[in-house]
C-alpha cells in the first residue's frame, strides 16, 4: 500500500510525496510518526492523543478496504531526519483527513 502526502522540509519548502506505507506510531512529544521506505527521514504529524486515536481509526478502516493509495490531506506534515524532533515552538496540533 502507498501513502500520499504533502510535507514541509526544514527549509520550509513544500513537496508532495508518494511512498510505501510501513506504519504509524504516536510519541510522547505530541507527534504521530509516519514510517515509509525513506530510510533517512521521519514524517511528523503534530496532533493530540485524541486526534491520533481518531486518525488511527480512519486509517485502519481504509486499510481494511484494501485501498492501494491513501492520501493524507489538511494539516501540516514535517519531513525531518530520522529520529529528529521539531522544536516545541514549531509544534501545532492539527486535524488530518484521509481519502482513497
Amino acid at each position: 500500500m502507498f501513502i500520499q502526502y504533502s510535507c514541509h522540509d526544514m527549509t520550509g519548502e513544500v513537496c508532495t510525496e508518494l511512498a510505501s506505507f510501513y506504519g504509524i506510531r504516536y510519541n510522547r512529544n505530541g507527534f504521530a510518526v509516519l514510517s515509509t521506505e525513506h530510510a533517512a527521514h521521519d514524517y511528523l504529524l503534530p496532533m493530540s492523543v485524541d486526534s491520533y486515536k481518531k486518525f488511527l481509526d480512519k486509517l485502519t478502516g481504509l486499510i481494511n478496504t484494501d485501498a492501494k493509495v491513501i492520501k493524507i490531506s489538511r494539516g501540516m506534515i514535517y519531513r525531518v531526519r530520522r529520529g529528529a524532533m521539531l522544536p516545541l515552538d514549531d509544534k501545532r496540533s492539527n486535524e488530518y483527513d484521509l481519502e482513497v
